[in-house]
């Protein structure tokens, strides 16, 4: 007899163990699983706020929003290419979109932009950033460039310390820093994110090179570029080819444009130099070298 309440504790255990599992695979939050880009915090910011989601791609994009925790039913939605869907909240919403043909499920925090964009491997993905703003052109998420690709860039480009390094998109100022460490070059920085321009003066103070880099809060669609002597960009081939004019237009002829990754359309003719480079991962990453 008491075996046999053993075995059917036993059973009862296993199924109730089943049933916890099931439901925390299939109905509980399934923003537990993925990392994103686009962050994964879970703190609410107070206040009102606003999150913004814009799509940069070139098609239409379907999806579906709700509260976190929320047991009502998701709103469906569909965002148009250039669009920007603006979403009143103070509270963390998940977002729900089909990737590698299946559906992903993301957080994402109130006052925070939000952009839909291509990855590198051509499949929609949707990116933390400052790209959500309606009066600035939306270049590129931020991923800090290695350190490895970084010396590489500056390298291929001849800098001296007669140079002004333009970094566009310049994050937290890691090119034109090194660039002011190694050759004594003076640099100036260029980001729409107001974090990343913080983060880059406190890293230049920190590297002892306040006196020789500058940052600007701006967009570098209109921004002036014109004194510099090497460009350095990590940004999207589309977002390239928008810069392109501007490189044409302003920048002396042969001025050195190096690239991480990416290609700048239109400029076949124009590359002088390519190198292939692996960070401390293992990871290979390209570098172009133009010439205006």
């Amino acid at each position: 007899m008491e075996k046999r309440r053993l075995i059917i504790g036993i059973i009862i255990a296993v199924i109730v163990l089943a049933a916890g599992v099931y439901f925390f695979w299939n109905i509980g939050p399934k923003d537990r699983t993925v990392t994103t880009p686009a962050g994964r915090s879970r703190e609410n910011v107070p206040g009102p706020k606003e999150i913004t989601i814009r799509n940069v791609t070139k098609e239409v994009i379907h999806y579906s929003l709700h509260p976190d925790g929320s047991t009502a039913q998701p709103t469906e939605k569909d965002l148009a290419v250039g669009a920007i869907d603006r979403i009143p909240t103070t509270k963390i919403v998940v977002i729900t979109y089909k990737k590698y043909g299946r559906d992903v499920t993301y957080s994402l925090n109130p006052g925070r932009p939000y952009s839909f964009r291509y990855d590198s491997d051509n499949h929609i993905d949707i990116w933390l950033g400052s790209h959500g703003r309606e009066d600035a052109e939306d270049l590129a998420p931020f991923v800090p460039t290695p350190m490895e690709v970084v010396e590489k860039m500056l390298e291929m480009a001849n800098v001296t310390e007669k140079d002004i390094v333009y970094d566009i998109g310049c994050g937290d100022g890691r090119i034109v820093i090194m660039a002011a460490q190694k050759y004594g070059a003076h640099g100036v920085g260029i980001d729409i994110d107001p974090v990343r321009i913080q983060e880059s003066k406190a890293n230049a103070k920190k590297a002892g090179v306040e006196s020789l880099v500058r940052f600007r809060l701006e967009d570098a669609t209109k921004t002036d570029i014109s004194r510099a002597t090497i460009v350095t960009i990590y940004l999207l081939p589309e977002s390239n080819e928008i810069l392109r004019p501007k490189f044409e237009k302003e920048l002396k002829p042969g001025t050195p444009v190096v690239s991480h990754n990416y290609i700048i359309p239109g400029w076949e003719s124009k590359e002088v130099g390519f190198q292939s480079i692996k960070d401390q991962d293992g990871t290979e990453h390209s570098v172009f070298l133009y010439r205006r």
